[in-house]
Formats: structure tokens, sequence, C-alpha cells
């Protein structure tokens, strides 16, 4: 089974909530090397299983840092995210910069939390 690393709340949404990003985003140059994945990918979602959760991830610790600077991921926790790694069925989809999973628990459920930055 394949792992990836995901920021999430305790639902298992990740921060890219419509309208969300305003409170924890930072203006940053490298923004456009880091697409949503319906548009690096396509309608990837269409190609899983009905019934299975799926969603973004990365395949390394190192991709995730490229999404969330520290100051970035400080702000997430206070809302309540944290960065998980969990095992996934499969990789639908991937980049340099993420992936796209799916896994038949949701993706709240038997994830460890990490430690994304050092303390």
């Amino acid at each position: 089974m394949p792992t990836v690393y995901r920021v999430q709340d305790k639902d298992g949404r990740g921060p890219w909530k419509p309208g969300f990003s305003q409170r924890w985003a930072e203006e940053r140059e490298d923004w456009d090397n880091l697409p949503p994945w319906y548009v690096e990918f396509g309608r990837v979602d269409q190609r899983g299983i009905l019934g299975m959760a799926m969603g973004s991830a990365c395949l390394t610790l190192e991709q995730l840092r490229r999404w969330f600077t520290p100051s970035e991921y400080a702000t997430l926790q206070r809302y309540g995210y944290r960065a998980v790694m969990m095992d996934v069925g499969r990789v639908l989809a991937e980049s340099p910069v993420q992936c796209f999973i799916e896994r038949a628990k949701p993706l709240s459920q038997d994830v460890i939390e990490i430690q994304l930055y050092p303390a």
C-alpha cells in the first residue's frame, strides 16, 4: 500500500475549501507551480471506484512542505489542521508536486499525525 502525506482537519478535509485559503495562505511567488489537482490532472476523480474516499496528497514530506510554508502551517494548526500520513489503496495520478489518491477508509480514519516542521 502506498503511503502519502496530507494536511487536513479532524474530518479529513484539506484546507483548500472555497474562501478558507484567504485566512491562511500567504502571497508567494511559487503559487503558479502548485496547481490544484483538477487543473493538473483533469477529472482523475472519475477513474476512482464509487464509494471510495478520494483526495489530493503528496508522496513525500518535501512535496508537502512546498504547499505549506512554516508560517502558513502554524496558522493552519491554530485552525485545527495537522499533517498526517496514511496508507492508501491507489494513487490515481502523480506529479512532482502532488498526487491524487483513493482509499476504502475515510481520509479521517487510521491516520498518523506527523511533524511537518521541526518544533
